[in-house]
């Protein structure tokens, strides 16, 4: 009886310890993040110290904005989800079956415990393509930002994402060099473990970042990388850690899936309303930038994803984004250096009368709006690129730079302060506008060009 007892004590004790033990441990590192939205459902993602159960609960308010007559009563919600068992422990909890358009204000439990909010936790919904069943030709206004290469160990204070929040833009793209890496490539010759950590280290910085963490916890977020958050400098598809950088690059981004099975990459797609984003992977499959042969940046699998993608949308916008340039033809990691690539895309997506394309970038450590209209094209073709988030200071007697541009693709002054970029929809169906802007530090807008459907269809 006495050593039933004593067993008994003892599994009660080691029962209590693993609790209590679970309940010390599990902790929030990173998060919560917003990520991939639509106009009924959303994911919240989190990073913790041990494996852990996550609950979010949420309530639902109706957005008057999108729809003046409704009555309904707010609706509360609960979702469940949990964080992996092996390093890094991270995760996303799917809240599904919402309503369009709604507005979410939600908390975020781990292992039953509620986590004080750091930062506000509200978020909106995707709005719907039309505002008011009654005005179907009335559709929604919205704004979509997005930015790369941010340096945090070189600027870690970094203002400039207050003004990114004050124009509450219902998405934003990360478009790479979203933190650095060690830049040479015998900086990353170390085992996988060490990898792993140093990369997962690089992506929870990011995240931690005060103006980044209040802009991820409302707002969506997607991310894409470039080299220096995917490996070394100028990095391509033979750095030895890609699998790893792969891995973990999906663990921290809750982007949705493309619709192939495995792919060999981080890109992916998003629609808002009548505007659809392809954002692409100019890492993963690239040929070595030396390499005499080279033939391609994208590779095969997400060239024929993309082409599939943009014959199946029927959005007035298709913006395709990339972490370096895609239109222009001078410097070094231009798509164009790449064979007959890139001049092939064009040719078949303008042979397939695609239409309304647009093109985002970064990687310059500059803003700029750039232009390609080559005789042989139906239209134009604009890529706004925003970079220097906050990596570095530019001198302003640099004369090309501080005075303009000198080639004839680039279409506005260089913007060499700290940026970001602003795409803002408007108008009626039949007469939609894009206005693409580049706006500073201090929520000056120093690049704004609108554009309108029909500069972006065949005639």
């Amino acid at each position: 009886m006495k050593r039933a007892l004593i067993l008994l004590y003892a599994a009660v004790y080691f029962i209590f310890c693993i609790g209590v033990q679970k309940s010390e441990a599990a902790e929030l590192l990173a998060g919560p993040m917003v990520g991939h939205t639509t106009q009924t459902s959303a994911r919240i993602w989190v990073e913790t110290d041990a494996p852990a159960d996550i609950r979010i609960d949420y309530w639902q308010e109706p957005r008057l904005i999108y729809d003046p007559i409704v009555r309904e009563p707010i609706q509360r919600g609960t979702a469940f989800g949990g964080t992996a068992l092996d390093f890094p422990h991270t995760g996303m909890v799917e809240l599904a079956d919402l309503k369009p358009g709604w507005l979410i204000h939600y908390n975020v439990l781990i292992d039953g415990k509620l986590q004080r909010a750091l930062s506000t936790q509200i978020f909106s919904l995707f709005p719907p393509e039309v505002i008011d069943l009654q005005e179907p030709d009335d559709l929604t206004d919205f704004s979509v930002g997005f930015a790369s290469c941010n340096f945090p160990a070189r600027i870690p204070i970094q203002p400039i994402w207050a003004q990114v929040v004050r124009r509450r833009p219902v998405a934003f793209v990360f478009l790479g060099d979203n933190n650095y890496l060690p830049n040479k490539p015998e900086n990353l010759d170390i085992d996988g473990d060490d990898l792993q950590f140093v990369i997962s280290d690089t992506h929870r910085t990011l995240k931690n970042i005060a103006g980044v963490r209040e802009l991820m916890a409302s707002t969506s977020s997607y991310g894409i990388w470039d080299d220096h958050d995917y490996g070394p400098g100028d990095s391509d598809r033979t750095f030895p850690g890609k699998e790893i950088s792969l891995d973990i690059f999906r663990r921290y981004w809750a982007n949705p899936a493309p619709d192939i099975s495995d792919p060999p990459g981080v890109f992916h797609s998003f629609r808002i309303a009548d505007a659809e984003f392809f954002l692409l992977d100019n890492r993963y499959n690239r040929d070595p930038n030396k390499a005499e042969n080279r033939s391609t940046m994208l590779g095969g699998v997400q060239l024929e994803w993309l082409k599939e993608s943009l014959k199946k949308s029927n959005a007035t916008f298709k913006i395709i984004g990339g972490g370096g340039t895609l239109a222009v033809d001078v410097g070094k990691e231009t798509w164009n250096r790449f064979g007959t690539e890139r001049d092939d895309f064009l040719k078949w997506m303008f042979a397939e009368k695609i239409e309304g394309v647009l093109f985002i970038a970064g990687d310059w450590h500059v803003g700029v709006l750039n232009r390609l209209h080559r005789p042989q094209d139906a239209y134009p073709l604009y890529e706004l690129l925003s970079s220097n988030i906050a990596v570095k200071n530019i001198p302003r007697d640099t004369v090309e730079i501080a005075e303009g541009p000198s080639n004839h693709q680039w279409v506005s002054p260089f913007v060499i302060d700290y940026n970001f970029g602003l795409l803002r929809f408007g108008g009626i169906r039949g007469n939609r506008t894009v206005t693409m802007q580049i706006i500073d530090e201090n929520g000056v807008i120093r690049v704004e060009l609108k554009v309108n459907e029909s500069d972006l269809i065949y005639r």
